[in-house]
C-alpha cells in the first residue's frame, strides 16, 4: 500500500498575522535605514553642496521663487541684504559648511531629535540640510531672503512665531547684521522653549567695521562688533542657564576667529 503524506493542516489565522507583523515591520527598519543613510549623506560637505545646489537651480533660476524682506523694524544693518544675495549667488557658499561647527556640539547634547528647530539667517538650504543630517528632522529657517518652501520671510528682531514655539534655535553669524543686538537676543528667547537651547555664532575680527567696509567696498554694519562669548551671553541675560559649549577668542588676539555658544534658556 502506498503512503500517503498527510495533508498540512492549515496556517492559523493568528500565526499568519504574526508573520505578515514581522516582515512589515522588517521591512519598515529597512525603509528608515535607508534614509537615515541618506540624511547621515548630507553631512558631507560636497554632497550637501550638490542636493543644495539642485534646489537653488530649481526654485531660482526655475520657478522664479526668490524673493527678500524690506524690514520695517529699523534695526537691520546696512546693505545687509545686498551682502546676503551677493554671497549667495557664489556656488561654493550654498552648502553652509560654516554651519558645521554649530551643528556638531549641537548634535551631542541630549536633545529630543524632533524638537522644532529654527535657523535665524541660513540664507540657503545649506545650513537646514546640515542640521538634517545631523539628525533633526523638524527645521524650519528665517531670513530675509528666502527662495526655499523651508524658508520664511522674516526679521529676526520680530519674528512671526508664537512665543516658545521652538526647542532649538540657531543664530550663526548674523548678530553682525544687526544695530540692535539685544533685541533679537530677546525676540530669541521669546520664540524659544523653557529650557530649550540657543546656538549662536559670531565671527571676530580685528578689523573695525569702518576698515572692513573699505576693503569690502560696503558697510553693513557700524555698532561696536562683539568680542567675547561673555558679551554674547551678556545680550542674553538673564535668561541664560546652562552653558554647554564655548569656543572662545584665544589670548592674544588672531586675526580671525569664531566665537561660538550653546547654551540652555531659563524663563
Amino acid at each position: 500500500m502506498d503512503n500517503v503524506l498527510p495533508i498540512p493542516s492549515p496556517v492559523p489565522p493568528l500565526i499568519r498575522k504574526s508573520r505578515l507583523a514581522k516582515i512589515r515591520k522588517k521591512a519598515w527598519w529597512f525603509a528608515y535605514d535607508v534614509k537615515q543613510a541618506f540624511y547621515q549623506l548630507l553631512r558631507v560637505d560636497l554632497l550637501r553642496l550638490f542636493v543644495t545646489a539642485i534646489r537653488y537651480v530649481y526654485y531660482v533660476r526655475l520657478r522664479r521663487r526668490l524673493r527678500t524682506l524690506d524690514s520695517a523694524t529699523g534695526d537691520i544693518g546696512h546693505n545687509t541684504v545686498f551682502h546676503n544675495k551677493l554671497q549667495m549667488g557664489k556656488m561654493k557658499h550654498l552648502g553652509g559648511n560654516r554651519s558645521g561647527l554649530l551643528a556638531y556640539p549641537l548634535s551631542a547634547i541630549h536633545i529630543s531629535r524632533s524638537s522644532p528647530v529654527l535657523c535665524i539667517g541660513p540664507r540657503s538650504e545649506g545650513e537646514l540640510l546640515n542640521l538634517m543630517g545631523m539628525g533633526f528632522r523638524n527645521v524650519r529657517g528665517l531670513d530675509l531672503i528666502s527662495y526655499s518652501p523651508w524658508i520664511d520671510l522674516g526679521d529676526m528682531h520680530a519674528m512671526p512665531y508664537a512665543d516658545n514655539a521652538f526647542g532649538i534655535v540657531t543664530m550663526g553669524w548674523v548678530l553682525a547684521y544687526s544695530h540692535a543686538p539685544t533685541k533679537a537676543a530677546l525676540e530669541a528667547v521669546r520664540v524659544t522653549r523653557n529650557g530649550g537651547l540657543i546656538a549662536v555664532g559670531v565671527e571676530f575680527r580685528l578689523e573695525t567695521a569702518a576698515e572692513l567696509a573699505i576693503a569690502g567696498g560696503y558697510e553693513v554694519c557700524d555698532i561696536k562688533r562683539l568680542e567675547s562669548v561673555a558679551e554674547i551671553l551678556s545680550l542674553f541675560a538673564p535668561h541664560v542657564d546652562r552653558v554647554f559649549f564655548t569656543h572662545d577668542v584665544p589670548s592674544p588676539p588672531q586675526g580671525k576667529w569664531q566665537l561660538l555658544v550653546i547654551f540652555s534658556v531659563k524663563k
